[in-house]
């Protein structure tokens, strides 16, 4: 599998890189700064963004067999890493991303497409604790709530498409662990449910490996 991850700087990102590239697979990167990723085996960098469609185009042609797969770890930019922060991103980042991204896809006819989404997106909502709903509409978070909500319904409405959206609870550092698959809407999910990004690292290669998850959204939990 040659995989194109999207948003392989970041935390989890990065750890998706390790993880794909540990199962033997082919990686390519584009990143901002080709200096942010540590040079591997099995590992292609390309520089650039996925808002422009003409570096995703680039991500595509640069090896000689085009990826596959589609990984997306986006995570909008912020002033801080607290999730509360202002967001320093288009409000739409990550749909945006997205569009271009699928379009790219459209013409080297790649349909695999698994999508870091977050839990209180589309419906994972309604059963969520009405704390965090709280957070997610009425502080910073709504921003990318509201991205992630574009981002669902767009591929949902795209039918060439083999999707996943992949809703992890909340985010905490530390090594990977058992992963529980707790369906579309989470139900089971309480307020104090936590997932290393390593497990969820995890998740999204083995998602990508597979057409298990196609055409289906899941929150995920250790």
């Amino acid at each position: 599998m040659r995989c194109l991850v999207l948003g392989a700087s970041g935390r989890t990102g990065q750890l998706v890189v390790e993880d794909a590239l540990k199962r033997g697979h082919q990686v390519t990167a584009l990143v901002r700064k080709s200096s942010s990723m540590k040079p591997r085996n099995g590992l292609t960098v390309v520089e650039g963004t996925p808002l422009q469609k003409g570096d995703i185009e680039r991500a595509f042609s640069t090896t000689a067999t085009p990826p596959d797969v589609t990984v997306v770890a986006l995570n909008a930019t912020r002033v801080s890493d607290s999730p509360f922060a202002k967001p320093l991103a288009p409000p739409m980042f990550i749909r945006d991303c997205v569009r271009n991204t699928t379009a790219v896809m459209a013409e080297y006819r790649v349909k695999r497409i698994v999508i870091m989404s977050a839990w209180g997106v589309g419906s994972s909502w309604n059963p969520s604790p009405w704390m965090l709903k709280l957070l997610f509409s009425h502080t910073n978070m709504s921003y990318q709530t509201e991205d992630h909500n574009a981002t669902d319904a767009d591929v949902r409405a795209n039918d060439t498409l083999s999707w996943t959206l992949v809703r992890p609870v909340i985010l905490k550092e530390g090594a990977a662990a058992p992963v529980r698959d707790l369906g579309e809407t989470g139900k089971a999910a309480g307020l104090f449910s936590g997932i290393t990004r390593a497990s969820v690292a995890e998740f999204l290669v083995k998602a990508a490996e597979t057409e298990e998850w196609s055409k289906k959204a899941v929150v995920i939990s250790n």
